[in-house]
């Protein structure tokens, strides 16, 4: 009987169109300014402590748009509450500040850190829309935008790794940055 409800719930499932299976998607950077480049990658400042995500940058903060990175329509929950910062230093949510993140299946997502927020900022549905501006929200040291793949909570290199995005690398909103898993 057991057996016979899992079948039932599985074609359900398929019918639905939901789906657990993983499948990679582009990431592009996160700010529409030529001056943003990548400044943290596997380590902070690309040479201290494990990060293992992508921090990106062009040098200023509540000014250009923090922009959904995956290169087709997704969903993206957010999670605000936290004050505009532009220098960072609180535990709002935990060290995340204002933050998106897109959920994939077999237990991966894509998230997106440290935005102040505005009036677009909201969970939506969207492909590279505004999400809010450049922000040091949560625990940050100045205005970026971090970025990571995890699966099951655990930060992964790959995404970036395997298109050779490296520090210094552009981060401006047309350039690929990743292929995370979602």
């Amino acid at each position: 009987m057991k057996a016979m409800k899992w079948m039932l719930a599985t074609v359900a499932l398929a019918v639905t169109g939901w789906s657990t299976s993983a499948s990679s998607a582009t990431a592009v950077g996160p700010i529409c300014d030529t001056a943003a480049r990548v400044g943290s990658t596997t380590y902070y400042s690309c040479s201290g402590s494990s990060h293992n995500a992508l921090d990106m940058s062009n040098g200023t903060c509540s000014v250009w748009n923090h922009r959904g990175m995956i290169n087709v329509s997704r969903y993206y929950a957010y999670y605000g509450g936290c004050a505009n910062n532009c220098s960072g230093g609180t535990t709002c949510n935990g060290g995340a500040g204002n933050y998106y993140v897109v959920t994939g299946g077999s237990g991966w997502d894509f998230r997106q850190l440290h935005l102040n927020s505005n009036v677009s900022s909201g969970s939506k549905t969207c492909d590279r829309c505004a999400l809010g501006l450049v922000g040091s929200t949560g625990n940050s040291t100045g205005a970026h935008v971090h970025a990571d793949n995890r699966q099951y909570g655990t930060r992964k290199t790959a995404w970036y790794t395997s298109v050779g995005t490296t520090c210094g690398s552009s981060a401006y909103c047309s350039n690929r940055v990743g292929t995370p898993t979602l």
